[in-house]
């Protein structure tokens, strides 16, 4: 007999982000830009005029340290359980499944804690870091999340940014039901009379200013949020700098019938262009 885990596991963005490695406890990210474009026409046989230089800026974040410590006595371990297998083995799954849920909690939702003054030092996740007036935006609440606002958050988007714009957006169950109910134009007809299924879904919203694939998320909306939430990111302009990969640490003292294990690692969200994603809030959630 199995025994059936009821939580739902979320990892799709801690997979979908790239990895790379931290070497300090603060880390940083350098971004520089160019002038604005204006004419640089000069006179024949001028003397140069020397342009004003940008150094760069450095977008700083915390490496927080996340763990999963757990403790199963010697008898346990004896007992024959229904699930047929070793209770220190599957306390250490669940936890190693724990550990990929937090981490990505933290990557969406978590706020910047220096770790001064014997607090925990945590990161700022994307809705955090990525912030910007010109990219983060509370609606009234109450408003109702529709084709029109999502046009306008990405036109947004476009004027703001590089043209490197958002790929993905990720939302609550709620709006993500709403976002399935907006009209489609796609030019295409067929004869339905011997259709099988019925499909109302959006997975991509196209226009002429970029292409978004849509996610149902279960942190980027929770039930303590007052209002319905939308993060669009570009996943290539961010990765998960690691100061130490996850590990199980088996090496933790005892003074009883039991075994401890941890899971435990260290790392951090690198993000390499804020201008990139956009964050909304206030929308109606029924």
């Amino acid at each position: 007999m199995l025994v059936e885990i009821l939580t739902a596991e979320e990892t799709m963005i801690s997979t979908m982000l790239g990895k790379t490695r931290a070497i300090d406890a603060v880390h940083h990210t350098l971004v520089d830009s160019l002038e604005t474009a204006v004419s640089n026409a000069v006179a024949e046989g001028a003397d140069y005029t020397m342009k004003t230089r940008t150094t760069p800026t450095r977008l700083t974040n915390i490496v927080e340290l996340v763990s999963i410590p757990f403790a199963v006595t010697r008898t346990q371990q004896a007992i024959d359980h229904y699930h047929g297998t070793d209770e220190l083995t599957r306390q250490e799954t669940k936890a190693l499944r724990e550990y990929g849920n937090s981490v990505e909690f933290d990557l969406v939702r978590s706020t910047l804690v220096s770790g001064a003054s014997g607090t925990v030092p945590k990161m700022q996740g994307l809705i955090a870091h990525i912030s910007k007036s010109t990219n983060t935006t509370a609606h009234s609440s109450g408003t109702v999340w529709s084709a029109s606002i999502l046009k306008g958050l990405m036109k947004a988007n476009m004027d703001n940014s590089n043209g490197d714009v958002a790929t993905d957006i990720f939302m609550g169950s709620y709006l993500k039901d709403k976002t399935d109910d907006f009209t489609n134009k796609t030019g295409i007809s067929y004869d339905g009379a011997n259709a099988k299924s019925i499909i109302s879904a959006v997975d991509i919203f196209e226009t002429g200013l970029g292409k978004v694939r849509v996610h149902y998320h279960r942190y980027v909306q929770q039930s303590t949020d007052a209002t319905g939430r939308v993060l669009a990111i570009r996943p290539e302009k961010h990765k998960v700098a690691y100061l130490e990969m996850p590990y199980v640490d088996r090496d933790l003292a005892r003074s009883g019938p039991y075994d401890k294990r941890a899971v435990v690692g260290s790392m951090t969200l690198e993000t390499r262009n804020q201008d990139s994603n956009f964050f909304a809030s206030g929308f109606s959630i029924g």
